[in-house]
């Protein structure tokens, strides 16, 4: 391990984990919020929910649904109703802790949460408390999307950082070990 070749495999190692790194998120970063269901509100719409348990409403600032882009900075007065496939009501509440998103076109907020004790069909309605039509806005529902944002995010930083780590401890035994090697002869003249 005294060679300078070590060096280049080293590069070699830090420069196959950048890549690698690169395409594991790249494909994949367009996927993250594929499971999101997204509504333009007010209205009424119905969500079918393949997976019992929490899910999120976000409020998209920035937004493309069917085509059409939509920009609304507030959700202020919008009214958010949802029942379950029963047509009982479910309890929308504040998320646990306050989660946004930004990608592409999107941008969103999260500003309600609720609970979905069985797969099926929900109803979600908002409405303005003026009755209005107008502003709309978009209203993006998910069950771990910020989630899977950061796991995208460590996964592909662990895999950048620990082929640097690899590449820089390599280098690192190499140079100790090569210092070494020029220290003995000159202890043994």
């Amino acid at each position: 391990m005294r060679s300078r070749l070590w060096y280049v495999v080293a590069g070699v190692i830090a420069l196959a984990g950048l890549v690698t790194a690169a395409l594991y998120v790249v494909p994949r970063i367009g996927m993250v919020d594929q499971g999101a269901i997204r509504i333009v509100m007010p209205g009424s719409a119905v969500l079918a929910l393949d997976t019992p348990g929490s899910y999120t409403i976000f409020h998209e600032r920035r937004s493309v649904v069917d085509g059409r882009y939509y920009a609304s900075d507030s959700v202020d007065g919008l009214k958010v109703m949802l029942a379950d496939p029963r047509g009982a009501p479910v309890a929308l509440v504040e998320p646990r802790m306050s989660s946004s998103y930004q990608m592409g076109n999107r941008e969103g907020r999260a500003i309600l949460a609720f609970d979905a004790a069985e797969p099926g069909r929900y109803r979600l309605s908002a409405s303005l408390a003026s009755g209005a039509t107008e502003p709309k806005v978009v209203l993006a529902v998910s069950q771990g999307l910020v989630g899977g944002i950061i796991q995208l995010v460590f996964t592909t930083l662990g895999i950048a950082f620990g082929s640097l780590g690899v590449a820089g401890l390599l280098v690192a035994v190499v140079a100790w070990r090569r210092s070494k090697m020029v220290a003995t002869p000159a202890a043994g003249s």
